[in-house]
């Protein structure tokens, strides 16, 4: 036998004894006799020892089994694997590329004092970073055991070392080639073949690079699909090192379980480890056959995996869509950017794009909010146009309800109102205005007219500029000052309103927005989250007439500013607001001609156009709707339409945010 490895003798077992030792497995040629003796006597001095269980070749009973299946059954069953590199036998080698991948802990012997086998070692170079024990006799390659002791740190793993020394690989499953250090024929034949064929390929062409590290070869080899090693002849120069570094990378792939290809030009005489793995060429054609006998079948397996990763990926893909499927949130503030794009036109929604002035009223949840996005991203398409939207956040209006519990007349409490509500829509328009003005390009030129109301509205900043829940507030403290009006003062207490509310400053206001909102083609003031500061336990009536005040300015404001009257530019304005439906029909029962009020009311009982809403959502949430499509019918295809296991829900809500 050309190479033995050592191995525990059959039917013994540290496994289960009070004691257990660990077992090493050595590898070593038996061609040198005088090195094999050295060997053997250190294997013997060792088990004298008592500390470890050291196994020879000659222990090894093959019993008619393959040599091969044999030697791999035992390098699976030792804990360390001690192999003697010297002369880099190829058994030896295939042996130790087994082990490595195998992860036991590896522990290399060298009588470095042979000229030749120290010169053949450094220029294999593949090993020289891994670390040997030098020795010439038995005794030194004891004294290095028990001084090195790697039958103590068995965690010292080498092929954890050089896959984490290597990285990542470009490829995964990729067909890893090892090229021949000679453009033989049948080199460059098979290299063509591997770089064109149907399986991805790495190919190792010493031509580019003289050799490669050990690291890499464990890197390419761990994330290959299949092997194919090309030994050269025995008539090649310095055949010896280039098949002894395949021998190894042979080995390890073996150990990793790849397929493997070791191909050889002849005449080449096969060591015995490897005798079965190895297929023998004398031309290139035959080298093609051999490959592609071989390859068939791999490339066969190749397209089934690829076509089933494609088909589990596509399912996968579709299963994470389709838990992110979302028909919309419940509240269209928390999407307002994305609301425009998928609402569906309602009557409502058109009546109220229609017409100067409009009551949208709903149900909570039913879109009066989504409408209001909608509306005004529709007006801003139209760089003609100007939008103001109004929506207080946060504001108590218990304050001002407070004041109209006064000792005041209806007159006083109606013009009060009135007065109150107007204040706060024209610096709110006039706020609007100044912002646009100001977000415009540096390069933009104002207008006269334009420059005259950005220096009104800085004069009158602290009245103007703030938020509109902030301003209410600031009006509601500034009109306790009512107090200190008698109350049977009419006249003093309008003169007292009309002082507190600024109506002299409104006067040039008018005139001011006037100039510069005539050119517009339509202006749009739209009010919502009015019902944030309703509170059904209150004072019903007060609340009715507060908010019937809002809606009484809205129609007279617009009037105002549609009007040409004298030295006041005409304004289209337009006024929309919205309010829940059970406000409106707390505010019908105290509203005298109900029949006048224009209210929009936005109901659902339309399951077609319920439909549309949810398609066109669906549409916008995936750019590529078609092909999300073509995946859930795949999904349920393959989960035999048992939808509930997707993790699709659908909200109750009928509205167009939900």
């Amino acid at each position: 036998m050309e190479s033995h490895l050592a191995t525990p003798a059959p039917g013994t077992s540290n496994v289960g004894t009070s004691d257990p030792k660990v077992r090493c497995f050595v590898a070593y040629p038996s061609s040198a006799q005088d090195r094999a003796e050295t060997i053997e006597t250190a294997i013997d001095e060792l088990n004298n020892g008592g500390v470890i269980e050291v196994f020879g070749w000659k222990k090894l009973k093959i019993g008619g089994r393959l040599v091969i299946g044999t030697i791999c059954d035992e390098i699976k069953r030792c804990e360390v694997f001690i192999a003697d590199v010297t002369g880099l036998n190829p058994n030896v080698l295939f042996e130790l590329g087994y082990a490595i991948a195998q992860r036991k802990r590896v522990w290399l012997l060298l009588n470095s004092h042979i000229e030749r086998a120290k010169s053949e070692f450094e220029k294999f170079e593949l090993l020289t970073t891994v670390g040997y024990a030098s020795y010439s006799n038995s005794h030194e390659i004891v004294t290095a055991f028990y001084r090195q002791e790697p039958y103590k740190n068995l965690g010292q793993i080498l092929y954890d070392d050089l896959l984490a020394s290597a990285g990542p690989p470009s490829k995964k499953d990729a067909l890893l080639y090892l090229r021949c250090d000679v453009n033989t024929e049948a080199s460059l034949r098979l290299a063509r073949r591997v770089s064109t064929g149907p399986i991805r390929s790495v190919i190792d062409d010493p031509q580019e690079v003289r050799l490669q590290s050990l690291p890499w070869y464990v890197q390419q080899v761990t994330a290959a699909y299949a092997v194919v090693c090309h030994l050269l002849s025995t008539e090649y120069a310095h055949w010896e090192l280039h098949n002894a570094k395949h021998a190894l990378v042979s080995g390890f792939a073996v150990g990793m379980g790849k397929p493997l290809l070791m191909l050889a030009h002849a005449p080449y005489a096969s060591p015995l480890d490897y005798h079965d793995l190895l297929r023998k060429h004398a031309t290139a054609a035959a080298a093609e056959s051999i490959f592609a006998d071989w390859s068939l079948p791999l490339i066969q397996q190749y397209e089934t995996r690829l076509a089933r990763v494609a088909e589990y990926r596509a399912v996968e893909q579709a299963r994470r869509e389709l838990r992110d499927i979302t028909i919309g949130e419940p509240v269209a503030e928390f999407e307002s950017d994305s609301v425009p794009g998928y609402y569906v036109t309602t009557a409502a929604y058109s009546e109220t794009l229609r017409a100067k002035y409009s009551i949208v009223v709903g149900r909570k949840g039913t879109g009066k909010t989504a409408a209001l996005y909608a509306l005004t991203d529709h007006l801003l398409s139209d760089p003609r146009n100007h939008v103001c939207t109004i929506k207080p956040v946060g504001y108590e209006l218990e304050g001002l309800l407070g004041i109209l519990r006064k000792e005041l007349s209806r007159a006083e409490k109606g013009y009060l109102v009135e007065s109150f509500w107007k204040f706060l829509l024209y610096t709110e328009l006039a706020k609007s205005t100044y912002d646009q003005l100001l977000g415009k390009a540096n390069y933009y030129v104002r207008t006269p007219a334009e420059l005259a109301l950005c220096e009104f509205v800085d004069q009158y900043r602290s009245l103007i500029t703030p938020e509109f829940s902030v301003r209410l507030e600031a009006t509601v403290v500034q009109l306790h000052g009512l107090s200190e009006v008698p109350s049977e003062d009419s006249g003093g207490q309008r003169v007292r309103i009309s002082e507190l509310l600024h109506n002299e400053m409104l006067a040039k206001l008018r005139v001011l927005l006037g100039e510069v909102l005539q050119n517009k083609a339509r202006v749009a003031v739209m009010v919502d989250n009015l019902d944030k500061a309703w509170n059904p336990n209150g004072d019903l009536s007060l609340l009715s007439d507060l908010l019937f005040g809002l809606l009484s300015v809205s129609r007279r404001v617009a009037e105002e500013f549609g009007r040409n009257a004298s030295g006041l530019a005409r304004v289209n304005l337009f006024f929309a607001l919205f309010l829940r439906s059970d406000i409106y029909a707390a505010m019908l029962e105290f509203a005298k001609e109900r029949d006048k009020l224009p209210a929009r009311l936005i109901t659902w009982n339309d399951s077609e156009l319920l439909k549309r809403i949810i398609e066109e959502r669906f549409c916008k949430v995936r750019r590529r709707c078609s092909i999300r499509v073509r995946r859930l019918g795949t999904v349920l295809r393959f989960h035999g339409g048992r939808n509930s296991q997707l993790g699709i829900h659908y909200t109750s809500y009928p509205s167009q945010t939900s």
